[in-house]
């Protein structure tokens, strides 16, 4: 008897560690980018200097947090299938004017890191018929995820029971 129970509690811890890492599978990390202004050179071009290093956070249950400088947030878009260069995240950029908050949607084409890790030069596209500033204030950059998986090894985390 005391073999069987032993045996159903190897299987059922098993079988949770199989579960856990199915829904590590599903965890989304998601980006923050945080500036007093931002400067974009025309409607493909947004300039950002980076003040603050760059939030990623997963939402609930996992609860987890990171911070990327630059050059750790331009890797996300580095070749392969997993990348944002593969597949180009959405975000929207809020901005005050006049006390009211503004938005515009956009996609993160591409990226380039400039003035020694400071600045932060997105490729963007936005959506017909959005007209961007040429400057904004209190600006933030909301930008999509990817997987646990994707951006542990893009940002070179040990990510376990991530």
């Amino acid at each position: 008897m005391k073999k069987l129970i032993a045996t159903a509690f190897m299987a059922a811890a098993s079988l949770s560690t199989v579960a856990l890492a199915a829904d590590e599978d599903r965890v989304e990390w998601l980006f923050v980018q945080s500036a007093d202004g931002v400067e974009l050179v025309d409607q493909t071009t947004l300039v950002v200097p980076l003040e603050r290093e760059i939030f990623a956070f997963t939402d609930r249950p996992y609860r987890r947090h990171h911070y990327l400088n630059a050059h750790e947030f331009a890797a996300l878009w580095s070749e392969g299938k997993d990348g944002f260069e593969a597949d180009p995240p959405n975000a929207v950029m809020t901005w005050v004017v006049d006390g009211e908050v503004r938005e515009a949607e956009l996609e993160l084409v591409d990226v380039a890191v400039a003035d020694h890790g400071r600045v932060i030069v997105y490729g963007v596209d936005s959506e017909a018929g959005t007209t961007l500033p040429a400057e904004a204030r209190q600006v933030s950059l909301f930008v999509d995820g990817m997987t646990a998986a994707e951006f542990c090894a893009k940002a070179n985390l040990v990510c376990s029971g991530s």
